[in-house]
């Protein structure tokens, strides 16, 4: 190993080179899967913090059980299929409208203060929070006698409460959405980010300030919270039912927690192995550099290997030391690579506010490929060099 190691040394520079490939590779494979188990972790609790008695019904055919997209096609949006009377269709296949709210959705700028805001707008009804799971920080959410009247009331988020109303208390204030005043009565309780998506950016108002805001009665998707976790399989059933009377099944889907934690935990498996068998691919080729360095390297020591020999050195030992010096190169190299990576990570995190989840199986695993490829890749200039006839290298210059 120290022998090893005084090579490396007494060609520092080219070392350096040699293992960039390999630094690159286990980087790059660390970071890459680590950043997408860190994606799926956080898609995991923001979809189990919703519950997993949230129901979703959307207007078009969406086939989650199938990632074959090319074969899907693209949705066919029925935007204008959905109506009040849908939300009661809803309502009376589960047995309680209590538990059945609609959204209509639009992005726009709000005004306050002389603050402005770009954000989503939920109108929704007054039980949303309650089938979403959601919590309140400060106020209250808008009740039914509100809702039915249209009041001009709004819940807003952290976010959307700290652009508008910085260092204010921002309840009892009043913010503009087309030229309408809304009265904050409430701000969301703090929710983060999920995949850079700012979760604390919405404004919920009620649904029927919302159609004369808006100037639809169409509901852009239909929530709806199951009696309990056992009943969500017979409770979609009902809901498709009722629904198959007046829709085609082409203008609907009903989607659970667990058809989204499903279909969002293999999108991001997919990546992460793509993108880790995509980084390997790189190791590999730092591989091919040791090798050509070592061949490059037993040509440069032939005379050294020929002197060796003569003063007793067996061909296991010449083979020994050009194998310890290919695995060297390739465990310091992934010792780099595993460090900038965990670096790198840390960085992604604080600059964007994104998880990455540097696990010890892939750490390890990584490190154990990188000594693989050293030896694989150092077999054969080892080999050679073992070989060299002692004679003739003494000859060589």
């Amino acid at each position: 190993m120290l022998t090893a190691l005084g090579a490396l040394r007494a060609n520092k520079m080219r070392s350096v080179l040699t293992m960039l490939g390999v630094i690159i590779g286990v980087g790059s494979v660390i970071l890459l899967v680590s950043l997408g188990s860190g994606a799926r972790a956080e898609i995991t609790q923001t979809i189990q913090g919703m519950g997993s008695n949230l129901i979703v019904i959307v207007p078009f055919k969406l086939d989650l059980g199938n990632t074959n997209f090319m074969q899907q096609g693209a949705p066919q949006f029925a935007l204008n299929k959905f109506t009040q009377k849908t939300i009661e269709d809803v309502g009376r296949a589960l047995e309680d409208q209590e538990r059945v709210s609609g959204e209509i959705q639009r992005s726009m700028y709000m005004n306050a203060n002389g603050n402005r805001f770009f954000g989503l707008i939920y109108g929704t009804g007054y039980n949303e929070f309650d089938i979403r799971s959601l919590g309140i920080e400060e106020g209250r959410f808008f009740n039914k006698a509100e809702d039915d009247s249209g009041r001009l009331v709004a819940v807003i988020g952290r976010t959307v409460a700290d652009a508008l109303f910085p260092g204010q208390d921002p309840i009892g204030q009043f913010i503009n959405i087309k030229g309408r005043k809304f009265k904050v009565i409430g701000v969301q309780e703090l929710k983060g980010r999920t995949l850079s998506f700012d979760m604390d950016s919405f404004t919920w108002i009620p649904m029927t300030a919302a159609i004369k805001l808006f100037g639809t009665n169409h509901p852009n998707i239909i929530t709806a919270k199951a009696g309990s976790t056992d009943s969500v399989a017979s409770d979609v059933i009902a809901i498709e039912k009722a629904l198959s009377k007046t829709l085609s099944s082409d203008e609907y889907s009903v989607i659970t927690q667990s058809d989204i934690l499903d279909f969002a935990q293999s999108i991001t498996k997919i990546l992460t192995y793509l993108l880790g068998g995509l980084a390997g691919i790189s190791l590999l080729v730092g591989g091919i550099g040791i090798m050509n360095i070592m061949l490059v390297s037993v040509t440069e020591r032939t005379r050294e290997v020929g002197i060796r020999k003569a003063v007793g050195a067996k061909t296991r030992d010449i083979m020994m030391q050009f194998l310890v010096e290919a695995v060297t190169l390739s465990v310091l190299g992934g010792t780099i690579g595993v460090a900038l990576a965990v670096l790198g990570s840390v960085l992604y995190t604080s600059i964007f506010h994104l998880k990455a989840q540097v696990t010890a199986w892939i750490v390890l695993l990584a490190f154990a490929f990188s000594m693989m490829v050293g030896i694989f890749f150092g077999v054969y200039p080892a080999r050679k060099a073992s070989r060299l006839d002692p004679i003739e290298s003494l000859r060589y210059e």
